[in-house]
């Protein structure tokens, strides 16, 4: 990797991996920030951090983007640098919990995230994928690692014509020590793009399954 590679020196997938979870997303008002490959950058600052939002459209359906998001298997297609990720529990078909780990460049920690993930509709369309940061006997604290928190992260799919979804991917999370503030505003303006891209492809394997999802 290179060290200079902003994506490289400091682990931005993991500390966004992971909105509005026991918040409410209508305190604040999101500012557009830009477009890009189609995605719509919004951010908003929560005390001493950076909420970010990406709103792009996706082909496919809710069934098999929930699918991709739950199958740690092939996070690495889509996740940059994850060093690990796995399934510690599902609690039902509708709420796992994960563990994620990213690569940190040397002497940075790695950083490690265990989020509960849960699905859940809102009328008759519109599917929330909900996830923030747990603990669980299956992942005991490391010292080796650094343990990043989510507040909140939210997908939050509305179907379209066509076989399309509008996706809203929505984050707020603490990566654990302290970051530059050029790396917060780098990420803040990158990473919704890159969520959405890779969505985008995995959308294109055959090879991934479709979620349950509930009525």
């Amino acid at each position: 990797m290179n060290p200079l590679s902003p994506r490289s020196y400091f682990l931005l997938p993991f500390v966004f991996i992971g909105l509005l979870f026991g918040q409410n997303n209508n305190q604040d008002t999101w500012n557009f920030v830009r477009e890009k490959k189609g995605v719509k950058i919004y951010e908003k600052e929560v005390g001493d951090r950076i909420a970010f939002k990406g709103v792009g459209i996706i082909e496919g359906s809710p069934e098999k983007l929930i699918g991709i998001i739950h199958n740690p298997k092939r996070w690495k297609f889509w996740i940059d640098d994850l060093d690990e990720g796995k399934l510690l529990e599902k609690k039902s078909d509708f709420h796992f919990v994960f563990l994620k780990e990213i690569d940190a460049m040397w002497p940075v920690k790695n950083r490690e995230i265990v989020f509960e993930s849960v699905i859940s509709r809102v009328g008759a369309a519109q599917i929330l994928l909900e996830m923030k940061s747990v603990n669980h006997p299956k992942a005991p604290f490391d010292d080796s690692k650094v343990r990043a928190k989510v507040t909140y992260t939210r997908y939050r799919i509305d179907p379209l014509e066509g076989n399309r979804m509008q996706v809203t991917f929505e984050n707020l999370s603490d990566p654990g020590g302290r970051i530059p503030n050029f790396m917060v505003d780098w990420a803040s303006k990158s990473f919704p793009v890159s969520i959405i891209e890779g969505l985008r492809k995995e959308m294109l394997n055959p090879s991934q399954e479709k979620a349950l999802l509930p009525e």
